[in-house]
Formats: structure tokens, sequence, C-alpha cells
């Protein structure tokens, strides 16, 4: 999709500076890395040694037709990738960068006689 102006559908992700089809669902999730010597020693006690935190969206589309199907998974094919989303912890929309996880896509026949797709995959901030 391109942004020609103002009948343009606006959606909530843009990969590399384009918009794709919005997501069925997503989650927004942080997560913290630790260093390696994090862990609990016999005291008890933990050592966490925070070192950073990472955005973590997990996507999910139901019901799309083939087209946006090679569509969304073209977009995530890259090794990584700019993601505009909005950022519930900072309550604004972010670009950051992203790497995927493995993705799966589900075809589905229908009663009437057509097909759709699922699409799911988890992108992590690099």
């Amino acid at each position: 999709m391109t942004d020609n102006g103002a009948d343009v559908k606006r959606t909530i992700l843009k990969v590399d500076g384009v918009f794709i089809p919005d997501p069925s669902e997503l989650q927004w999730g942080l997560q913290s890395v630790s260093a390696s010597n994090a862990g609990r020693t016999m005291d008890g006690l933990m050592h966490v040694n925070l070192v950073t935190r990472k955005r973590k969206l997990e996507l999910k589309w139901s019901g799309v037709d083939f087209d946006a199907t090679s569509e969304i998974l073209k977009a995530v094919n890259p090794e990584k990738f700019e993601v505009t989303y909005f950022d519930n912890l900072n309550n604004r929309n972010e670009t950051r960068t992203f790497y995927v996880g493995d993705r799966t896509s589900m075809v589905k026949s229908y009663v009437e006689g057509y097909r759709r797709c699922d699409v799911a995959f988890n992108i992590i901030e690099v």
C-alpha cells in the first residue's frame, strides 16, 4: 500500500516505510535480556544483571487472501527491517529495527468454496 493522499487507509504497521495489512492480533511485549552470569545463587538471591530490554511483537492475520499473505511474508523476509508501530510503553508511534522468528501460514477452505490464509509470526527488536 502506498501513501497517496487522504483516501489511503491508515494501518497500524509499517515495514521499511511501507504500510502492510492490519494484523487481526498484535500483542506487544518487552523482553529483559540479562548478562550470562545472571541467575539465582545458593542463598536464594536473584542476580538479574540486566543488559537491555527489547520489544517483541506477536502478530497474527486471520482469513487474508493469497496476495495479502505474500505481501506480509515478503515484508519481513529480509534479515532485519525497520518497523513503525504504536509502542505501548512510550505511548507513541516508534520506529525500531526488528528481525523475524519462524513464520507460519495455514490455508483454510470454506464451505462457500473460497480459500483464505492465516499468517503468524513474532518480530523481535534487534
